[in-house]
């Protein structure tokens, strides 16, 4: 599969962060609600993380909740969806209560995500995952070893994960070991992006990352400057698209949706 603009010029990429325009147009056309750059998800920090769902799920979860960006709060919100006294929590939680009460039960509380009735917590919203799968970039101009190990560890919270290259780096080597390892390989032209190797498919993720994962990708694509790759600041890209994916190789798709 492919993503072709067809006004795009030639030119050289000189920067990692010149591949970006270019894989970000091919995730929305893989499906991609929303795009998150330099997520720091634990397991590295890619370089972009897309979040593959239908914009109506996006658009609905971002009306009901933030992103919440710490797991023990997750895990009270869910704990709480039935009533919660004091001895309840304390007996469910491991630790001191003063530390529940500080990382969860008090922003919870501010953020009226969590309220507090005649004794009982109880959970005012219960936050979805807005995405069916996440798909993990590593922007790489040369260095391929280090980018195929990074693009590998995550795994640990992506459904799928690749590593975009400049075309013309990409062998039959680098391409054997991308397939070795499982991970995606995206030959990067001007205005066209085309899948070498697909990833295999088997994520390494728990619920508990995936789903943190999740929650900070719909973070960083909220957020109004970010870095890419290491590049100079530059503005968030959020790119809502119509979820659809043909998981099988398909024509180059032009800026409109024709095929070439």
């Amino acid at each position: 599969m492919s993503w072709e603009n067809s006004t795009a010029v030639d030119s050289r990429f000189v920067a990692e962060s010149d591949l970006a325009p270019h894989v970000e147009a091919w995730l929305q056309s893989i499906g991609s609600s929303c795009i998150g750059r330099e997520v720091a998800v634990g397991f590295g920090i890619p370089d972009l993380v897309a979040g593959v769902g239908t914009r109506t799920s996006l658009r609905n979860r971002r009306r009901q909740a933030r992103p919440i960006l710490q797991p023990l709060q997750l895990e009270v919100l869910e704990y709480c969806r039935k009533g919660r006294t004091e001895l309840e929590l304390r007996e469910w939680f491991d630790r001191s209560y003063a530390d529940l009460n500080r990382r969860a039960l008090r922003p919870l509380l501010e953020h009226q995500m969590l309220i507090l009735r005649s004794g009982k917590f109880r959970a005012r919203v219960s936050p979805k995952d807005p995405f069916e799968r996440l798909v993990a970039v590593e922007l790489k101009l040369s260095d391929v070893t280090r980018g195929l190990a990074q693009a590998h560890a995550y795994r640990a919270f992506a459904e799928s994960s690749y590593l975009a290259l400049p075309a013309h780096r990409i062998s039959p080597d680098v391409t054997e070991r991308a397939r070795v390892i499982g991970v995606g390989l995206l030959a990067v032209h001007i205005g066209l992006v085309e899948v070498i190797v697909e990833p295999d498919g088997s994520s390494h993720a728990t619920a508990k990352r995936r789903r943190m994962a999740s929650e900070r990708t719909l973070a960083a694509s909220a957020q109004g400057e970010h870095r890419v790759a290491g590049s100079p600041r530059r503005r968030q890209v959020s790119a809502p698209t119509q979820a659809a994916r043909n998981p099988s190789p398909s024509p180059a798709m032009r800026v409109g949706g024709s095929a070439r």
